[in-house]
């Protein structure tokens, strides 16, 4: 079985991370900014990355049940695997959940989205203001649940990474990329045998 996720996987969550990590500051500085020439750039571009962040996505969970995760190395325990797969679809929700209210935001309030700052796309929706005001706050207390996951997810490769040694960020890493070994690479219930088992002859009592 395969120790690490196939080459086109590792993509598409890098692929993720970095539109996430483009979309958060981004989000903040759009909001925050004074409304000027280069705002409505700022939020094409944020509209952008929303949407190849719910394609990339959609994508994922659909290619999962073709080219699933590699299995876990044997000191992850089973608890510890309950919920990193838990999170996992918790993460997926989410990153479908933030641009579809993003979408629905924009739309309901008669805004047409441009992708790349250069294509506008036309308004599937009549506006309605009360339902994008809605809309546009489930966005906003959709951020929060964002700011978690990645909290945990990051707190979850740095515990397995500095402390654990156990091979978990290696899987989402190419072939040639390595982690610090550590003892916790054998499975955690395992037990040395004591010396006097190992020397006795398979014949003797």
């Amino acid at each position: 079985m395969q120790s690490r996720y196939s080459k086109l996987n590792q993509a598409l969550h890098w692929t993720t991370a970095l539109c996430m990590f483009a979309l958060l500051p981004l989000a903040w500085v759009m909001v925050n900014a004074k409304r000027g020439p280069t705002t409505g750039s700022l939020f094409a571009w944020h509209e952008t990355l929303g949407a190849i962040v719910l394609l990339v996505t959609v994508f994922r969970i659909a290619w999962r049940f073709v080219d699933g995760p590699p299995a876990y190395p044997p000191a992850v325990r089973i608890w510890e695997r309950r919920l990193a797969h838990a999170a996992y679809w918790v993460f997926f929700a989410a990153l479908i959940y933030m641009p579809a209210t993003g979408f629905l935001t924009a739309e309901l309030g008669g805004h047409r989205p441009r992708l790349f700052d250069a294509l506008p796309t036309p308004l599937l929706l009549a506006p309605d203001k009360h339902q994008a005001a809605l809309f546009a706050q489930l966005h906003l207390w959709g951020q929060w649940l964002i700011y978690a996951l990645i909290a945990l997810h990051l707190s979850a490769v740095a515990f397995h990474l500095t402390f654990r040694r156990d091979g978990v960020l290696g899987r989402m890493l190419p072939a040639y990329a390595a982690e610090p070994a550590g003892a916790a690479a054998r499975p955690p219930d395992a037990r040395p045998a004591p010396a006097y088992q190992a020397m006795r002859s398979p014949g003797r009592p």
